[in-house]
């Protein structure tokens, strides 16, 4: 067999004389070449997320739906993106059933198959459906349990709360994983038990949260009322001590209060690393607003406090598995020479060894798909009330500069004595 190959891989199956049987194994090579340079999972829904950022959840969610139309390896990310645009539209049943499905294909894409595993390896982390990070599957719960809280079907998101806390303690004690426990989810559980006034419940939760966190923003005046309500004499005398100088966390009759869930920022997105192109990093995304103040029409104010930070998880989790990745790709270094070697053999051609080993190195790059809608943290502000329609404002902190206000009017939020009242807000 003649070994006068053209250099130019375009021509390498037509000028090189290989048997027929030998010129497959330079197809799935050259096949490769041209996957190289198809667009990655950022550049797909990179439409979809200009429409989203600028409010036109409409033009988002059908740019997201044709994406969904491939069935490709992405189609998870792309459930929970669009899963985010319905919720920030304000269609709570859409958001809920893309996000039941996103879960149950989360639930089944954490068993790979060994044959796409091999492919990986070979190829690129890209060739496997996305299985979704762990972080992300938790917020798939979070966000069914905010979208039921915000339908007014409490029992629904209380189950939601319940899968999201079993999800970690799974993740933490079997997985272990180096995660913080919920706090988002468990307040809210509390708050949800408080307002239907089931108060031990409501209660247990709340201190599971002293336990967990120790004294944080809105969690004393709970805490000590329920202690009281519930003639829990010595436990109150000890909220007293951990939350001092909280004297007005009685409700009268005649008052109820407001929760705002507000996401704020945006989430951080993978880049490949400076230095080494195969392992993924998150970078951050700069946010405008820092926090809010949810104000009424009477004066009241209540600043916005983090109950769950997005970025700083998405971070952690990843650092978690650095090792692992690192260790996959030099594990597919050593397969991708293996399959060099074997094509150089079989085809007795330097070059078609050479070619098969430029694809395999060429192709092979970082994971960069998350769920990339998604805020940077879920934060919380809670206002207590007269009861009746108020008028709700939200004034924004920016990062830089303060306060500003009138970013969002809320009109005719009905408070109801002893109940609470969800409202949500996105702030970039």
């Amino acid at each position: 067999m003649k070994k006068n190959c053209a250099s130019s891989t375009k021509n390498v199956l037509s000028e090189c004389k290989f048997p027929v049987q030998y010129r497959l194994y330079l197809v799935f090579p050259l096949t490769a070449l041209f996957l190289v340079g198809c667009a990655g999972f950022g550049s797909k829904v990179r439409s979809s997320r200009t429409a989203f950022e600028s409010g036109d959840f409409t033009a988002a969610a059908a740019q997201l739906d044709k994406l969904l139309e491939k069935k490709d390896n992405d189609e998870l990310a792309y459930l929970m993106e669009l899963g985010l645009v319905y919720h920030t539209a304000g269609k709570y049943k859409e958001a809920i059933a893309t996000f039941t499905r996103a879960d149950k294909l989360a639930e089944i894409r954490d068993y790979t198959s060994l044959t796409k595993e091999a492919a990986s390896l070979l190829l690129s982390d890209e060739v496997k459906p996305y299985k979704g990070e762990d972080f992300e599957k938790i917020l798939i719960n979070v966000y069914m349990a905010i979208d039921y809280t915000l339908l007014g079907q409490e029992e629904s998101a209380l189950v939601e709360c319940r899968r999201v806390n079993h999800k970690l303690d799974l993740m933490i004690t079997e997985g272990k994983l180096p995660y913080d426990r919920n706090a988002f989810a468990k307040y809210l559980a509390g708050a949800l038990f408080e307002s239907g006034g089931e108060l031990n419940s409501a209660l247990v939760d709340y201190r599971q949260l002293v336990t967990w966190r120790g004294p944080m923003p809105y969690l004393g005046e709970p805490v000590l009322r329920l202690s009281q309500k519930l003639g829990m004499d010595q436990e109150l005398e000890d909220y007293k001590k951990k939350f001092p100088g909280l004297s007005d966390y009685k409700l009268s009759k005649k008052e109820g209060e407001v929760i705002l869930v507000l996401e704020q920022g945006k989430a951080p997105y993978k880049v490949a690393r400076e230095g080494f192109r195969l392992l993924p990093r998150f970078q951050r995304s700069a946010s405008v607003n820092q926090a809010a103040f949810l104000r009424s029409d009477g004066g009241e104010k209540a600043k916005s406090e983090p109950f769950f930070d997005i970025e700083a998880t998405a971070e952690k989790e990843l650092e978690h598995r650095v090792g692992l990745i690192i260790a996959k790709k030099i594990g597919g270094l050593v397969v991708k020479e293996v399959a060099a070697a074997a094509v150089e053999k079989a085809t007795k051609s330097e070059l078609a060894g050479a070619i098969t080993r430029l694809v395999l190195y060429a192709q092979d790059q970082a994971d960069l798909r998350s769920w990339t809608f998604l805020p940077a943290r879920l934060q919380l502000a809670r206002l207590k009330l007269p009861a009746g329609k108020h008028t709700l404002y939200l004034d924004t902190v920016q990062t830089y500069g303060g306060s500003v206000t009138g970013y969002r009017k809320w009109e005719g939020v009905e408070v109801k004595p002893g109940k609470i009242t969800f409202i949500n807000a996105r702030v970039l």
